[in-house]
């Protein structure tokens, strides 16, 4: 299937995660600054860092994937846009990554694996993509302070339990919370999804919450204005 938005085609075929709701709030919600380096880890199809690249056209982004699949066709659709020369795909692990290079990126963001408590599904790469198995929370925390600059910044969205473990990770390893936006899916609903974003400087943090969807499963108009950038139709 592919996603089509006002300067990019992505195709998402063969990446263990198909492209969802989740990736396309993060990639336009995520940094309220310039970054000149962005790491994407778990890129799968390669979505959020081909919207990084949209919304700051001078910034070098890494996308890291342990899925082979995913990372080829990241690469493709990395190639296939306008930013080609800002944005490379690794095939790599965080932990490794982590372990060979220090302050390196200005901005990291994730749409991390996060069902740790259920069921194991067969297919090896929606496991790889969606159980903490392979990142613990733990292991993600670590391996961001190992790369992030100072002043940098991690932006992430998980589940409200999920947000809830990782935030105790965070929070132990000096991390403080500076922006956080809470998702309900539609009006009336209880929010299912928050998104979050850490630094280790002190500063005022802004709380905020958006509904994607009216009682008639329209989309708000809330919802239309922080995605508008990248639909051609919404």
């Amino acid at each position: 299937m592919a996603f089509r938005f006002k300067q990019f085609t992505v195709n998402d075929e063969r990446s263990s995660m198909k492209v969802g709701t989740d990736a396309v709030l993060l990639g336009a919600w995520a940094g309220n600054r310039i970054p000149s380096t962005i790491l994407d880890i778990g890129t799968g199809c390669g979505l959020i860092a081909l919207m990084m690249a949209q919304r700051f056209n001078d910034a070098r982004i890494t996308a890291i994937d342990i899925h082979e699949g995913s990372v080829e066709q990241a690469g493709e659709n990395f190639k296939a846009s306008r930013w080609t020369d800002n944005l490379s795909a690794e095939l790599i692990s965080l932990q490794e990554l982590a372990s060979g290079r220090a302050n390196a990126f200005d901005l990291i963001i994730s749409n991390p694996p996060f069902f740790s408590d259920s069921l194991l599904p067969p297919d090896p790469s929606k496991k790889i993509a969606r159980h903490t198995e392979t990142l613990s929370f733990q292991e993600l925390v670590e391996g961001v302070n190992n790369l992030l600059k100072p002043g940098g910044r991690f932006a992430l969205i998980l589940p409200m339990e999920s947000h809830k473990a990782f935030s105790h990770h965070a929070t132990k390893k000096g991390f403080l919370k500076c922006r956080e936006l809470e998702i309900i899916p539609v009006k009336g609903k209880k929010p299912n999804r928050i998104l979050s974003e850490w630094t280790r400087e002190q500063e005022e943090a802004v709380f905020e919450s958006l509904c994607i969807r009216k009682n008639t499963l329209e989309y708000t108009d809330e919802y239309k204005k922080l995605t508008e950038e990248f639909y051609l139709a919404l």
